[in-house]
């Protein structure tokens, strides 16, 4: 099963929020950490990494709130991914999940299929983009 990092997961549910607002309204974080279920204070802190990553800004004050820079069509999955982990990885068994490499790579068959596999899932969500990641649940 692919899985990303707390943060990662969490950075998208913000974005998918800011994408539905877009254009339309500010969003209070606050909002979306109690709809989500998701600390305020953790929320803050991605915020804090998008906005200086430049794909969220905000406007402070009593009617302030968060929105994204760019339209959701023009903001990559594979930016978000990229403001979180650098060089993303999929662990394909337990020992590469821990270590993130695993010394059986040379001889590992199966683990040559799911990093190819890994591999070209990650090419493929990078290029996507945030208004065709919300596309796909339809």
């Amino acid at each position: 099963m692919i899985r990303f990092s707390r943060s990662e997961d969490y950075a998208f549910i913000l974005i998918h929020s800011l994408a539905n607002s877009y254009k339309k309204r500010l969003l209070p974080l606050s909002e979306v950490a109690k709809k989500h279920h998701i600390s305020l204070l953790f929320l803050r802190n991605l915020a804090s990494q998008l906005k200086k990553a430049g794909v969220i800004d905000a406007v402070e004050g009593k009617r302030g709130g968060y929105f994204l820079t760019k339209d959701p069509k023009n903001v990559k999955i594979g930016h978000i991914l990229h403001v979180f982990s650098p060089h993303p990885f999929l662990p394909c068994c337990p020992i590469g999940e821990k270590t993130g490499t695993c010394e059986k790579t040379a001889f590992c068959e199966t683990g040559k299929i799911w990093r190819k596999l890994n591999g070209e899932f990650l090419e493929k969500i990078a290029a996507m983009s945030v208004e065709d990641f919300m596309q796909q649940k339809r």
